[in-house]
């Protein structure tokens, strides 16, 4: 079995890792980087593909699916609530990103004529592998990928360990392999413990709307968004909660396919519970009054947020509490480390609250670190999907600490297991 690593490497965006074995090829994951510029993985011979794996929604695992689909007509597995999320995401991004994309709607279309669906732990067969998914835990639908041929290797995708609102965290009995490709988003850092931070968060989102004041939380529309509304519900939020955006399509998805949200008793309580918004007027009204507004994009990058946004960012009483990392030249970092809303012209200091609470779907570093402990085999380890920096601290640690021969491999570059 050879590995060929496409993108994801030393970075994160634009995930992809050829895997080749006799007459066989498949890729597991083909997305996108989101810079000022659509940033794609290596180019793939399609005509040699036989199919993509897809573990989950995201654009940076999803993104440059339809671009294999101008010459090619590979079949593309993922589960169910995968296919539904990430046409979501796909048909948005070209949207925004038409004029700098090789691919159209066609494209994502016929994407979605040659999806297969699947569901976890049923094994299925391309050519000569045989593959599995396992749930990863990091949005609902998601998986972690084993590909068996004469070599075992489990591709985690992105994935977490941590039970959240929505889900109870990664499945980790993968058994005997030969090869992990691991993501090392935070291999130098663990996350605050989730009920102190939840608890955290809507203490600070109730001190501002008890002051009178409105919380905006720009929020990912798939995964994250879902989780606000189902943290404020917990912890019996009285005030008046909003949701902007495609999160609310993906709320419908969650809720119409709820074998993929363990969490799916409170999310759709929360859903009764929230205040949904169907144009400019509920928009204004959401405004007017105290309470906390969840929308999209979850870095102030486009999306209804940024409708929110200038209008709260004046007001001393108000606050945008933003809920994930950002990615530094976004709005959302400009904001977090300069204190300026600036975006599309506008600019102007921020007079309200500005707060970040890291919830993630990523391992942190010891969950990292347990995962790899519990592979008891020789197997190679691979670290992607981090900052060069995170990529090489996690591959060291497994080689120093483990005694696996582990690597942070460089776009291009070729293994054999």
């Amino acid at each position: 079995m050879e590995l060929k690593f496409l993108g994801g490497t030393l970075e994160v965006g634009r995930s992809a890792v050829q895997v080749s074995y006799k007459d066989t090829t498949i890729l597991l994951d083909f997305g996108v980087m989101l810079n000022d510029h659509p940033e794609f993985p290596l180019p793939v011979n399609t005509k040699k593909l036989n199919a993509v794996i897809l573990t989950h929604a995201h654009l940076d695992h999803s993104g440059g699916i339809p671009m294999l689909y101008v010459s090619g007509r590979p079949k593309t597995y993922m589960t169910s609530m995968t296919r539904d999320t990430a046409a979501l995401l796909i048909q948005d991004f070209i949207k925004l990103s038409g004029q700098y994309l090789l691919f159209e709607r066609r494209e994502m279309e016929q994407m979605l004529q040659n999806s297969r669906m699947v569901y976890y732990r049923e094994p299925f067969r391309v050519g000569e592998l045989e593959i599995e998914f396992v749930d990863a835990g990091h949005i609902p639908g998601s998986a972690q990928v084993i590909v068996k041929g004469d070599k075992t290797l489990v591709y985690t995708g992105d994935f977490t360990t941590v039970k959240t609102r929505l889900l109870d965290g990664a499945d980790t009995s993968i058994g005997d392999v030969d090869g992990v490709v691991i993501e090392s988003t935070y291999a130098h850092e663990d996350h605050a413990p989730r009920p102190e931070l939840e608890k955290e968060f809507v203490k600070a989102c109730r001190e501002v709307v008890e002051d009178g004041g409105r919380v905006l939380v720009p929020a990912f529309s798939v995964g994250r968004a879902q989780e606000i509304i189902c943290i404020l519900t917990a912890h019996n939020f009285k005030y008046p909660v909003w949701l902007d955006g495609m999160a609310k399509k993906t709320l419908e998805y969650y809720l119409s396919d709820k074998k993929y949200v363990d969490g799916a008793d409170l999310l759709e309580k929360a859903s009764r519970k929230t205040r949904m918004v169907t144009g400019r007027r509920s928009r204004q009204n959401a405004l007017s009054e105290p309470g906390v507004i969840v929308s999209p994009a979850g870095m102030l990058k486009g999306g209804p947020v940024l409708f929110y946004a200038p209008d709260i960012v004046e007001d001393e009483k108000s606050a945008i509490f933003l809920a994930s990392f950002q990615i530094p030249g976004t709005p959302g970092e400009t904001l977090l480390s300069r204190g300026r809303l600036v975006f599309d012209g506008v600019d102007k200091p921020a007079n309200c609250k500005i707060r970040q609470f890291r919830f993630s779907g990523h391992a942190g570093r010891g969950q990292l670190h347990d995962y790899l402990r519990r592979i008891e085999t020789d197997a190679k380890v691979f670290a992607i999907h981090g900052e060069q920096r995170q990529c090489n601290i996690l591959a060291e640690w497994a080689r120093n600490e483990l005694k696996m021969e582990s690597y942070a491999p460089a776009a291009g570059e070729t293994y054999k297991l």
